[in-house]
């Protein structure tokens, strides 16, 4: 177990005990201990992703083999049986297959062939395997990513799901291809989008001169420095993977680990917090002035439901169509860069470009999702605090302490990632594992921009049919080029249009409910609490409550100073 892991389990059992230690001050927080103890149980179980990501040709199979001390990746498998597949380390061997509907099945490590051929009932499969590697890199798990290569939809669905899981990403590049194409440089963009680092390893060193290996390590890292990525780059052979050790060695889990869960940590110290304040200042004022607190809590909460309501109704897709074209237009901006590409393609394969085209979709409804869920989140925070904060006095006030600003935070960190994350399958799992209450619904989210991807893929035959007849006949690149740029872009984008706008649609729908939800569960945290002090007006020992309380409050926030500050660091 990490050191930040047993720090912040250190944490959360000690914020455990402050939290009863109020108790004996007649007092009950509302919502816990439950959340930390949930909270507790998430960072123990807590794993690290990495995918590893490249081309079939790359060689990623042979190197996870080298990294693993055993050939027990099949190398010759077809692109269309390719599966994410996760190595895990286990005395118990054993191969878990998650399947397409949600069910799990357990298998010998024998069968992993076998399995591969029924790729397309699949998600993913889990591979427990005893060997001291795997051991050694714990927390880390490593995972064997379908190729480039593989089919459109597997592809796709394979990336969305890991970008969200995932902690960090090994991009292999094999020696012979000598740069980082526009498509890995374009999964690269998308990573770095969503909050993720990444290494990239040149793979079969041993095809060429050391001198030709280093030349094209420094041309890869020009090109990381030219496109901004903050990348390490390393060479390696299946004769000599010590590079790549060491790299692994290198990655920060520690800082990773930490950098997951400081926004909801914080958030719930903070709601913490703010309750006992509240509990504090009601001990310390007469049974009146509690009243008058309480009755402005209920109109806080009063007017909580109204904006509920009035965000409700003002869901709407006209209402979004601003925010749809701005995601159209981060898509557009991607594919008209590429119309060259798409062009010398098309004079290949309709297949090549069709897969250039679902990357250039894929990659601008990611920029243009994320930025859209980030502003929707923004707004809708600062909507809902605007609102309860005007029933409320000062010390009542939930931004006193920035718990908005944590609940911003935690919702901008977790949303598209969490909601890419559950594309081919079931919500839940490592991505959401850690969902705060005013996030939970989020887990059986059905927001996931798999199909806008399936219009792409449903609507480019037709469209790329009558292009392709029209270069048989003698078309030129130019004329390739203009078909594309009339014809085939704008088709695209109408047919993006509708799935963008139901997409956005739900999104707010779900913002407005985990927004709503977080601030109704802390207006009423502190409700309740004034009214059990007012409940116990005449059971005596204030000093010693007040004592327990004021001793509590600044455990509370020693605790966040060395434990989540830290980890923030």
């Amino acid at each position: 177990m990490l050191d930040t892991q047993k720090a912040l389990i250190s944490y959360l059992n000690s914020l455990a005990q402050v939290i009863e230690n109020v108790r004996t001050a007649e007092l009950d927080i509302k919502g816990e201990p439950t959340q930390t103890q949930a909270f507790a149980q998430a960072v123990a179980e807590r794993e690290l992703l990495v995918p590893v990501v490249g081309a079939f040709s790359a060689g990623k199979s042979s190197l996870l083999n080298a990294i693993i001390g055993s050939s027990i990746l099949p190398m010759d498998i077809k692109p269309e049986t390719a599966i994410p597949t996760e190595l895990r380390h286990d005395t118990q061997e054993r191969l878990e297959a998650l399947f397409a509907d949600g069910r799990t099945e357990r298998f010998g490590i024998e069968q992993l062939p076998a399995l591969q051929e029924r790729a397309e009932e699949l998600q993913l499969l889990r591979l427990y395997i005893n060997r001291p590697a795997l051991k050694g890199l714990a927390p880390l798990v490593l995972v064997d990513m379908p190729g480039f290569n593989s089919p459109l939809d597997a592809h796709n669905k394979a990336i969305a799901h890991y970008i969200g899981e995932g902690a960090h990403y090994l991009f292999v590049v094999s020696v012979e291809e000598g740069s980082l194409h526009k498509q890995i440089l374009r999964n690269m963009d998308e990573v770095t989008l969503m909050g993720r680092n990444f290494s990239v390893c040149v793979n079969k060193a041993d095809l060429k001169p050391a001198a030709d290996v280093q030349g094209i390590c420094d041309y890869i890292s020009e090109q990381l420095e030219d496109e901004g990525f903050p990348a390490t780059v390393c060479a390696v052979s299946k004769n000599d993977i010590s590079s790549v050790n060491a790299m692994l060695g290198s990655f920060n889990p520690e800082e990773l680990f930490g950098s997951i869960f400081q926004p909801e940590l914080l958030q719930q110290n903070f709601a913490i917090e703010s309750t006992l304040s509240t509990a504090l200042a009601g001990l310390n004022s007469d049974k009146e002035s509690n009243e008058q607190k309480i009755a402005e809590i209920e109109d806080a909460l009063r007017a909580l439901e109204q904006e509920r309501e009035q965000q409700t109704q003002a869901n709407s897709a006209g209402n979004l169509e601003r925010i749809v074209d701005e995601v159209l237009r981060s898509v557009h901006t991607r594919l008209a860069g590429s119309i060259d590409e798409m062009a010398r393609a098309a004079l290949r394969s309709q297949d090549e470009m069709t897969r250039i085209i679902s990357d250039e979709v894929r990659s601008g409804l990611t920029v243009g999702l994320k930025r859209a869920t980030d502003s929707m989140s923004a707004h809708m925070v600062n909507e809902f605090s605007q609102h309860v904060s005007g029933s409320l006095r000062p010390e009542l006030h939930l931004t006193q302490n920035n718990w908005t600003d944590s609940l911003l935070q935690t919702l901008q960190a977790q949303l598209l990632p969490g909601l890419l994350s559950a594309i081919g399958g079931q919500a839940g799992g490592a991505a959401s594992g850690l969902l705060t209450t005013a996030m939970s619904s989020m887990a059986a989210a059905r927001l996931i921009p798999n199909p806008i991807l399936q219009v792409v893929v449903t609507v480019l035959p037709s469209l790329l049919g009558a292009l392709f007849s029209r270069i048989s006949e003698g078309q030129k690149l130019e004329q390739a080029k203009d078909a594309i740029r009339t014809q085939v872009l704008p088709d695209v984008e109408r047919g993006l249009r509708p799935e963008i706008s139901s997409f956005l649609l739900q999104a707010q729908e779900e913002i407005v409910r985990a927004v709503s939800d977080a601030f109704d569960q802390q207006i009423k945290a502190q409700k309740d609490i004034l009214e059990k002090i007012n409940q116990q007006a005449e059971s005596g020992n204030l000093e010693a409550r007040i004592r327990v309380l004021e001793e509590a409050l600044a455990e509370v926030r020693a605790l966040a100073h060395a434990h989540l500050q830290t980890a923030k660091r």
